[in-house]
């Protein structure tokens, strides 16, 4: 059996982080179009797929409780 076809480098093992940007301090609910606003640094950019999150991506406090 080929162990290396089930490697996955970046195994996400918090719950919140597999929520990507919805559970992020930088995003404050804005979406543009279908799209979602990341609000870090003071500026506005678009995410075309916020369940992949950046690496940028804070947790919200409290995000992954319960």
């Amino acid at each position: 059996m080929d162990t290396f076809a089930y490697f996955t480098p970046f195994q996400i093992t918090a719950r919140a982080r597999t929520r990507g940007c919805l559970t992020c301090t930088n995003f404050h609910g804005r979406f543009y179009s279908e799209d979602l606003l990341c609000e870090r640094d003071g500026g506005r950019y678009v995410v075309r797929v916020p369940a992949m999150g950046c690496a940028f991506w804070e947790r919200e406090p409290g995000a992954d409780d319960g």
